[in-house]
């Protein structure tokens, strides 16, 4: 009886790493993508990696129900997430709004003196 293949092993990676993976593939440096991977992994010493994890900070924003709604549409449609599309929003508009001017500061009101009663 032929030996059974192991199941699909799904990885998500970066698009221009797989097109990297794909290079030594197209000079015949290697027979597919997943032999590469298969023979770094044989190789790889795991005792010593360090994995770096940015820092990230969960918030919570009210939105109105059109802007959830578009933003539920788009990310289905681009295979994304929701926070991704917010990502996206916000790093195009921060420009923007540092190179705004800051607002005038308001004067602070004078307080009038209490009446003698």
């Amino acid at each position: 009886m032929p030996k059974k293949s192991p199941p699909p092993f799904p990885l998500t990676m970066d698009v221009e790493f797989i097109d990297r993976l794909g290079e030594p593939v197209r000079d015949r440096k290697a027979r597919s993508v997943s032999a590469i991977i298969r023979t770094a992994l044989e190789r790889y010493d795991f005792a010593n990696v360090v994995v770096l994890h940015p820092v990230q900070v969960q918030i919570s924003v009210r939105l109105p129900a059109e802007i959830r709604k578009t933003l539920r549409k788009v990310a289905r449609s681009k295979h994304t997430s929701e926070g991704q599309l917010v990502r996206a929003a916000v790093e195009a508009y921060l420009p923007e709004l540092e190179a705004a001017p800051p607002p005038e500061a308001k004067r602070p009101r004078r307080q009038r003196p209490l009446k003698n009663r």
